[in-house]
C-alpha cells in the first residue's frame, strides 16, 4: 500500500510563523512574516526599563533623598543627621518630628517680660515648641554686668586641672572656628583676636560642665521670671561665644528638652525653618529675629533648623540652660 501525503494549501501556515506558497512547478516557498511595533510602544517600554533599573538600582535611594530633603535611615527608620549640616557624616539619626506644631505659624512671637506671665507661658509656649522672644527679661542679672571672656578665662585657668577634666557631659563645638581643637584653644587667643583687631572671626559652645566654673557661673543668674518655680533649677547651662560674623550654621540639635538662651553681650540674628519632613505642612519659609543683651530667646532646637548671625561690633555671649 502506498503512502498517504496531505498535500498543504498555498495560504496553510507552518508551525515557524511562516506561510507557504506554490510556485508553478508546484515547488513550496515559504515567506517569513514581519510584526511592525509601533514608536509609542518602544517608547513606553524604555521608560519601564529607566523606571524599574532607578527602582533596583543602587542610586534610587539617593535621588529620593534629594527630592525629599533630608536622608533616611531605612533599616532604623529615622533621619540621619549631618553635625556639620552638609549631608556627610552622621552625628545622630532623629525620628519626623510632628509637622502640625509648625503649621500656622510664621513669625517669632514676642513679650516685654512684664507682660508675659508664668501661666501665659505654660499654656502657650513651654511645651509646644512655639518660638518666642522676651525682651529685657536679665537685665536684673549680675551675669550683665561682670560676665565676659575674661571673667571666663579668669574662671577656667584658675586650677590646672579644671581643663583636664572630661566626660560625656562636656559637649564642645568648635562649628566653622577649625583652629579651635577644644576649650582650652579658646582662652589661648591672644588680645588681638578677643578685641577683634586682627584675624579672622570665630565662634563656639560648650557645655559648662566643669564644677568649679559652674558654681561660680551660678551666682551670675537665675531662673527667667516666666517659666514656673517649680520647674526644676538650672543645672545645665552651656556658653555659646563668638565674634561679629557667622555663628552657628542651620542645624537641629539632639538634646533632651526646650531650651531658653539669654543675650548676654553683642547682638545676635536668629534664623529658624521647619524641619524639611514638614514642607508639605508649613513650607520652608524662614522667620527672623534680632536678641539684644537683656533678651532671651525660647526654643525647642530639636524641632527648628536654626542658623544663627552676630552683629554689629561686639562680642557675643549666650548662656543657655534647658527647663521642664
Amino acid at each position: 500500500m502506498s503512502e498517504l501525503r496531505k498535500r498543504k494549501s498555498s495560504g496553510e501556515r507552518e508551525e515557524n510563523g511562516g506561510i507557504n506558497h506554490t510556485n508553478k512547478n508546484g515547488d513550496f516557498r515559504t515567506r517569513s512574516e514581519i510584526t511592525v511595533v509601533s514608536l509609542p510602544s518602544v517608547i513606553s517600554l524604555l521608560l519601564g526599563i529607566c523606571i524599574g533599573g532607578i527602582i533596583v538600582g543602587p542610586w534610587w535611594k539617593d535621588i529620593l533623598d534629594t527630592v525629599r530633603g533630608y536622608r533616611w535611615d531605612y533599616k532604623n527608620r529615622c533621619i540621619m543627621e549631618s553635625p556639620n549640616g552638609d549631608g556627610y557624616g552622621v552625628d545622630f539619626c532623629r525620628l519626623p518630628v510632628d509637622c502640625n506644631t509648625c503649621s500656622g505659624i510664621r513669625e517669632i512671637d514676642e513679650f516685654h517680660v512684664n507682660d508675659l506671665s508664668i501661666e501665659l507661658f505654660a499654656e502657650k509656649y513651654a511645651y509646644s515648641s512655639r518660638p518666642l522672644v522676651v525682651r529685657n527679661a536679665t537685665l536684673h542679672w549680675k551675669a550683665m554686668q561682670d560676665l565676659d571672656y575674661y571673667w571666663l578665662k579668669n574662671q577656667y585657668l584658675s586650677d590646672p586641672e579644671i581643663l583636664d577634666y572630661n566626660s560625656d557631659e562636656c559637649w564642645f563645638n568648635r562649628y566653622k572656628t577649625m583652629e579651635f581643637r577644644n576649650l582650652a584653644a579658646v582662652f589661648k587667643l591672644p588680645d588681638y583676636r578677643v578685641r577683634q583687631e586682627a584675624g579672622k572671626g570665630w565662634y563656639v559652645g560648650w557645655a559648662v560642665c566643669h564644677k568649679p566654673v559652674a558654681e561660680q557661673l551660678f551666682t551670675m543668674f537665675e531662673r527667667p521670671a516666666f517659666i514656673h518655680p517649680e520647674s526644676t533649677p538650672p543645672s545645665k547651662p552651656w556658653i555659646f561665644i563668638g565674634t561679629p560674623g557667622p555663628g552657628a550654621h542651620s542645624h537641629i540639635d539632639n538634646v533632651d528638652l526646650s531650651s531658653w538662651q539669654a543675650q548676654i553681650i553683642g547682638v545676635k540674628k536668629w534664623t529658624l525653618t521647619p524641619p524639611p519632613e514638614c514642607y508639605w505642612t508649613c513650607g520652608n519659609k524662614q522667620m527672623e529675629t534680632t536678641v539684644y543683651p537683656g533678651d532671651i530667646i525660647v526654643i525647642n532646637t530639636n524641632y527648628w533648623f536654626h542658623a544663627t548671625q552676630i552683629i554689629g561690633d561686639q562680642l557675643s555671649l549666650v548662656i543657655t540652660n534647658e527647663y521642664d
